[in-house]
């Protein structure tokens, strides 16, 4: 028996650039599958062969079981590969795949159908003796009318669902019958079912959760434990390996029960058994999620198994390459995920294209991504950009080497959340490993205050240096031996030059005879800095005895982007106006002109209006939701007023700073 041949790849961006990675290793040919807006991204490019799916809606492109069938069988694959997301915990993309002779790299289409269902799941885990959480039907046409009938707090979720869409935290009856029809809604737009259920809510608890694999021989493993306790909205971003607060004892417990889910299912391919722990050691099942996670990365880091490999293997009928016994767990790997998202915005999608990346090239750092999908997917796709992957001896160290890695990522054009992920990391609870999922909720206040505040000119000092070197200095010659040659139209002597940082005017005399030591003054104080060229659009530079990796790149011969630890800057040079490309990225802005006039800050469609004209709001009231990359963003009202008119309605698709709502002063 050998490997199959060629895959289909039902998946994009950096998931379809992972599998391509392995396939290519094991000398398997990869088919990949793109909209037209994407057809320039890297995994497209490496695949060994690529078919457009054209444009539209999901629906019509990477959620369209009948033409991503159509394509598999046009272009001879033996099996599909869906990755995470989409089709990949869908019982009928599976089903179909069966009735076509194609394989299903995954579980079979019955397994699926058994975990897609939260409730039924629980149901046959419970049968076999393993701890779970209480549960509750709830049904949206008849909701419970006797608060003695719950025991508050309780979780609304998605009974068809995962990835935090559609959970609801509930304290009382009032609230649960609020919360339960969106919770049903968002469960309708995102999984195709608005069946929804309510758990108990396990204070303080941690999210652990145990990879496993099987084959087609009754072989089952583990690759140990995860912990993915750091969640925004019921949504991972921190995850690490192995679990350290878990006792041998506890872990043991945690393991056995994962395998015995699995063995019970007689389960084929990679999957994950997700589970709560509370703060008296004890132990609850959650979900299972069966396909490959986006985490998977930091278990194949502490134990050397490649997880997509086993994959490929085990589709191609072929037993697993390693026995429980050889898979030891050697050092520590935290990743951090990082999206385009504003977290000074209520953390509103970012749907700026990337116009240039910088990343770490540590041989300890391992990067999932595909920056090449260079164009604005609009709202149709999740906002991951990047993982960024740690792995050192022990945590504390692979805590420092990721802070000092995220703070040379520089990417250019969305506004991301590295800077808070890098708050994160610097938390005292997160460095003593001591969190619970409540901790990106409990701690909201400190990780994003003053996030983008205004900087003072002594803040600003490298920005306003980097911003001289690229306009004055950069691919200047070096070798004239007339210093007046390299100054280019620098001949005055102590010239005096504005530069505007975000909207703020800051007077500096630059100093650029000497090309290898230049210096600015501001405020009578001469500072000097040393530059070194990583690429095009990257530099190191030395100031103060510190050494950072910034990125900039000018949107037109006076306008340039810096991204400077993780924070973009906006520069404007002396005599000349902004003219950024506005459409290409700047989805940041205040959401209030000066006409009253209320703009949304991203694309995406309207779900909810919370107001209706004439009312009189406050600063800080609900106006609307709207829906973009798979997040619902509540927009707020920025100041007291009157409505005078709603621009839009609900079910409108709604672009970067179309008007939304009008107001008048009362």
């Amino acid at each position: 028996m050998s490997l199959i041949s060629k895959i289909l790849i039902a998946n994009r961006g950096e998931i379809a650039l992972r599998i391509i990675r392995s396939a290519s290793k094991l000398g398997v040919k990869t088919v990949a599958i793109y909209v037209e807006s994407e057809s320039n991204s890297s995994y497209v490019s490496l695949a060994d062969q690529k078919v457009s799916l054209g444009d539209g809606s999901l629906t019509s492109t990477f959620l369209d079981i009948e033409k991503i069938i159509s394509i598999a069988k046009s272009t001879d694959v033996q099996a599909i590969h869906p990755g995470y997301g989409f089709l990949s915990e869908d019982p009928a993309f599976a089903k179909a795949c069966e009735e076509n002779g194609i394989l299903f790299i995954g579980p079979s289409s019955e397994v699926l159908r058994l975990m897609s269902s939260k409730p039924e799941a629980k149901k046959f885990v419970s049968s076999l003796g393993i701890p779970m959480a209480k549960s509750y039907e709830l049904n949206v046409a008849n909701p419970p009318t006797k608060e003695t009938q719950l025991d508050f707090p309780i979780l609304i979720k998605a009974a068809f669902g995962g990835g935090g869409k559609g959970m609801e935290l509930v304290h009382s009856l009032d609230e649960l019958h609020q919360k339960m029809e969106k919770s049903s809604r968002m469960a309708l737009n995102y999984f195709g079912n608005g069946t929804i259920f309510a758990e108990q809510y396990i204070r303080n608890a941690r999210h652990v959760e145990v990879q496993i694999i099987g084959d087609n021989h009754n072989n089952i493993i583990h690759l140990y434990e995860r912990e993915c306790s750091i969640q925004r909205n019921h949504q991972k971003i921190v995850e690490e390996a192995p679990a350290l607060f878990l006792s041998e004892d506890l872990r043991s417990k945690i393991l056995t029960a994962a395998t015995t889910i699995a063995q019970a299912l007689k389960y084929r391919g990679a999957g994950t058994v997700e589970f709560l722990v509370d703060g008296s050691g004890r132990f609850y099942f959650m979900e299972m999620n069966p396909r490959i996670q986006v985490e998977h990365a930091i278990s194949e880091q502490i134990t050397g198994v490649d997880i997509v490999d086993e994959q490929l293997r085990i589709v191609s009928g072929l037993p697993l390459s390693i026995s429980q016994n050889q898979i030891k767990v050697k050092g520590h790997s935290i990743e951090v995920r990082v999206y385009a998202e504003n977290p000074s915005t209520d953390f509103t999608p970012s749907t700026a294209s990337v116009l240039s990346a910088t990343i770490p090239t540590h041989k300890d750092i391992r990067i999932e991504a595909d920056l090449n999908i260079l164009n604005s997917s609009g709202n149709q796709f999740d906002p991951l950009l990047l993982k960024l992957i740690s792995t050192a001896k022990d945590r504390a160290s692979a805590i420092r080497l990721l802070q000092l890695q995220l703070k040379d990522l520089n990417i250019i054009g969305p506004t991301t959340n590295a800077s808070y992920l890098d708050r994160i990391l610097d938390h005292p609870a997160f460095q003593q490993n001591k969190v619970s999922i409540d901790f990106c909720k409990v701690e909201h206040a400190s990780l994003i205050a003053g996030y983008h505040s205004s900087k003072s000119a002594s803040e600003v000092l490298p920005i306003l240096a980097v911003a001289v070197y690229f306009k004055y200095l950069k691919n200047q010659p070096i070798t004239s031996q007339d210093p007046w040659k390299q100054l280019t139209s620098w001949r005055i002597a102590d010239a005096s030059i504005q530069l505007v940082v975000n909207g703020e005017n800051h007077n500096l005399v630059p100093h650029l005879k000497e090309k290898l030591n230049p210096s600015i003054t501001i405020n009578n104080i001469k500072y000097s800095f040393q530059f070194s060229e990583n690429s095009e659009n990257s530099i190191n530079l030395i100031f103060a005895n510190q050494n950072s990796r910034i990125s900039a790149i000018f949107v037109d011969e006076n306008d340039l982007l810096i991204c400077y630890q993780n924070i973009q800057y906006q520069c404007s040079f002396p005599g000349s106006l902004k003219s950024y490309p506005e459409s290409n990225y700047n989805t940041d802005n205040e959401v209030l002109n000066e006409n009253g006039e209320i703009n949304s800050p991203l694309h995406g469609r309207v779900l909810e209006i919370n107001i209706s004209e004439n009312q009189l709001i406050k600063k800080g009231d609900l106006i609307m939701i709207i829906e973009a990359m798979k997040s619902e963003n509540r927009i707020l009202s920025p100041k007291n007023g009157r409505v005078r008119k709603i621009a839009v309605n609900v079910g409108a698709q709604v672009a970067d700073r179309m008007p939304l709502v009008f107001l008048e002063d009362f």
